[in-house]
């Protein structure tokens, strides 16, 4: 029965045959919260998934797929894929250097926008009472460095614009840095700073009006899992930009 379904939902997808069947993937993502997309533990430490995950999984479920989902911090993502001990990865943007180490969903040899699974804002939090501004362009009143968290993509585009950066392990680490002024500024994603200042002690925070940058988020592969699946992987890929627009 679980096969007929199955088919029959590649079917109404419109999901060539060839490329529905039983499967199996393994994907981590940073367990650093992104709200809707990556949602924080509960109170007891259990999570909720977010939205991204349940997109990835409504789609692979239409190919008749199953997803491990590996929470983790976000270097051990790297580390792990890397190392082909982990098929996927959820929610990372592109830049180059993750561009020759793994696989992008593309056309025409760039990355297709159309199966990404989110566009989001990169801002700057600094705190109330400091005089740092940034005008889409350039920062004034920086004394001192940006602070990020590691491994994130946006450490390297402030570094290629010259400016000081420091990073950290994690949302909580980089606010106290900023509360102690060891940071002049966070950047960050706008979901993920503006939920963690939500959970800060304190009004201490306050976020600059004009995005530091705007980028597309992605499932991303080892390069030896889509070479033997990369039918399947395309699919899936398609899959999940027909859905997200359905949304």
């Amino acid at each position: 029965m679980w096969r007929l379904k199955m088919f029959v939902g590649c079917l109404l997808a419109g999901v060539p045959m060839m490329s529905c069947g039983a499967c199996h993937y393994t994907i981590g993502y940073d367990f650093a919260p992104i709200p809707p997309f990556i949602n924080p533990p509960d109170s007891e430490g259990h999570r909720s998934a977010g939205s991204a995950i349940d997109l990835v999984s409504q789609a692979a479920s239409v190919l008749g797929c199953s997803i491990h989902w590996q929470p983790l911090p976000n270097m051990r993502v790297f580390h792990l894929l890397s190392n082909n001990q982990i098929d996927g990865a959820l929610f990372y943007s592109w830049n180059p250097e993750r561009d020759q180490l793994y696989i992008y969903p593309k056309r025409d040899g760039k990355v297709d926008s159309e199966r990404r699974i989110a566009t989001l804002n990169y801002v700057i939090y600094k705190k109330k009472g400091s005089t740092l501004e940034w005008n889409g362009t350039s920062f004034s009143q920086l004394s001192c460095p940006i602070g990020f968290n590691e491994g994130w993509s946006i450490g390297a585009d402030l570094v290629s614009h010259s400016v000081m950066v420091e990073s950290a392990k994690d949302a909580e680490q980089n606010l106290k840095k900023l509360e102690k002024g060891r940071i002049c500024g966070y950047a960050t994603l706008e979901e993920a700073g503006d939920s963690a200042i939500a959970h800060y002690p304190g009004a201490l925070f306050e976020k600059l009006s004009v995005p530091l940058s705007r980028k597309e988020y992605y499932l991303l592969f080892n390069q030896t899992f889509y070479r033997n699946h990369s039918q399947q992987i395309e699919t899936l890929w398609s899959q999940i930009g027909k859905l997200r627009d359905s949304k």
